[in-house]
């Protein structure tokens, strides 16, 4: 991982395979290399019929031994690149969910063993931040579950060896990720009788088998690589705060890193970076904006970028309804030179929705509502936004009063009809 690590510094693009394409960068290119691997791992242990008849019980075991060690090293290696930056929170999401996410059949012990490593080398790391925290209450969550599981003989699904990993796995988070370990290390003969007498001592006066561990904290990310990201000194600080000149080019390139890597802790950084003022952290989120509407390709990756400026708070609600208003007022005019552009707006506030429901600010949409008769555009603006949520999302999303009051203007209808509406525009 610290090769890897020392390789995206060095090598942060790779120059594109054919003319007039875009280079590929380290990240993309390692995430790439990640999930295929990751998704080429077996799916189960078991072996098939035609294993058993073609090769005997030892060759079996020998083979299954192989799988579950080289399953195991990947996570383990896909959680070590997440304590170097190289991989996001996201990512690890997925890699827990393929692992012992909700089936049909319950997950092998061997993939909640993995999950249970993974989880002790990223947790205190993953912890830190409001995303990886919700992460991990779900993941807990989860290994609760599965730990009281009950096979059909109704004694417990899993070995005791695997209730007890989940078991100290809680403990551990709850101890803040503190660790006990043996004190281990090399020493002459002399220093061992010199320590074993120490630690007698101690042990006399009341200090118990804990004179001979040491704690430590578990699931740290290693110190050298915020060194290396962010490096100290004021003199390194003055350069970095110059070096960022707050204009759209800026803008679209921590966009699209975001975009390649999903770091929505290192967005908020390099949008904060900037220092921007109230009416620069406007004119960013314009400059955002101006491209989902006009760029059909980039509707969902900039939608995901202005969603998660909002939830990290590098910007706020007043920010985004002062940029969005001018583009909502001339949304109808501005669909006869860029007919897709309500699709950028379907995305945007599909995932505003997904993501506050009933928090969702309605100041955003003011532009869009009025007094008059039924409008017929703005109905098919909330209803594209609607189609793309999911259904039970939508279904909580229709008990926001101040929303639903919105789409029953748009169609003038009554507050009883409003669901039969949506329906049979196959938005519910």
């Amino acid at each position: 991982a610290d090769m890897v690590f020392a390789l995206k510094h060095r090598y942060p693009e790779f120059p594109p395979e054919h003319e007039g394409e875009k280079p590929q960068t380290f990240t993309r290119v390692l995430l790439n290399t990640c999930q295929n691997e990751f998704e080429s791992l077996p799916t189960t242990f078991e072996a098939t019929e035609d294993e058993k008849k073609t090769e005997s019980e030892q060759e079996l075991f020998l083979e299954m031994k192989r799988m579950k060690e080289k399953m195991l090293a990947n996570v383990k290696f896909i959680g070590h690149l997440f304590l170097r930056r190289l991989l996001a929170v996201k990512f690890i999401g997925h890699v827990v969910h393929d692992l012992v996410g909700i089936r049909e059949k319950l997950p092998d012990e061997h993939m909640i063993v993995c999950v249970c490593e993974l989880l002790q080398a990223i947790g205190y790391t993953l912890d830190q931040t409001p995303n990886g925290k919700d992460l991990m209450c779900k993941f807990y969550g989860r290994l609760v579950d599965l730990k009281r599981q009950s096979g059909p003989d109704g004694n417990a699904a899993y070995s005791k060896r695997v209730q007890f990993l989940i078991q100290d796995l809680l403990e551990l988070r709850d101890k803040r990720w503190e660790k006990k370990f043996f004190k281990d290390q090399a020493t002459t003969k002399d220093e061992v009788r010199k320590q074993a007498m120490a630690e007698g001592r101690k042990m006399a006066k009341g200090a118990g088998t804990d004179a001979m561990f040491t704690t430590a904290v578990v699931g740290m990310r290693p110190t050298y690589i915020n060194d290396v990201i962010a490096p100290r000194g004021p003199a390194t600080a003055r350069r970095r705060e110059e070096g960022v000149v707050w204009d759209v080019n800026y803008i679209k390139r921590i966009a699209q890193y975001f975009n390649e890597d999903g770091n929505l802790e290192e967005l908020a950084e390099n949008w904060k970076k900037g220092k921007p003022s109230s009416e620069q952290a406007k004119q960013g989120i314009e400059w955002l904006l101006d491209s989902g509407f006009n760029d059909k390709s980039k509707e969902d990756a900039l939608a995901d970028v202005i969603v998660g400026l909002l939830g990290s708070r590098a910007i706020s609600w007043q920010h985004l309804t002062e940029a969005l208003t001018p583009y909502l007022e001339g949304l109808e005019d501005m669909r006869i030179d860029v007919p897709h552009c309500d699709a950028f707006f379907h995305a945007l506030m599909a995932k505003l929705l997904t993501r506050y429901g009933r928090d969702f600010n309605m100041a955003i949409l003011k532009p869009l509502q009025t007094d008059e008769g039924p409008n017929e555009f703005v109905w098919k603006l909330y209803v594209g936004a609607f189609k793309k949520l999911k259904p039970g999302v939508a279904a909580k999303c229709m008990e926001h009063p101040e929303l639903a009051q919105a789409l029953c203007k748009a169609k003038k209808c009554e507050s009883a009809a409003l669901r039969r509406a949506l329906q049979q525009e196959g938005a519910l």
